[in-house]
């Protein structure tokens, strides 16, 4: 397994959010569109790689650390 990054933005607000998490092989397998919600109630889109746990990925303020 190998860590992706991944940033996406709210189509609503506009605020940007990193997505992180894990993958088998991240840049190498297909990718898919995922929808995680925003704090402003719309949605933040990005392109994830098919292998993730969608479960398990962490998504942050862009800008922010956090813990994995």
């Amino acid at each position: 397994m190998g860590p992706f990054e991944r940033i996406g933005s709210c189509r609503t607000c506009g605020k940007e959010y990193t997505v992180s998490g894990a993958a088998l092989a991240p840049g190498a397998e297909t990718e898919a569109p995922a929808r995680f919600f925003c704090t402003c109630g719309g949605f933040v889109e990005t392109f994830l790689p098919g292998s993730v746990n969608r479960e398990r990925v962490i998504l942050l303020p862009k800008g922010e650390v956090g813990a994995a």
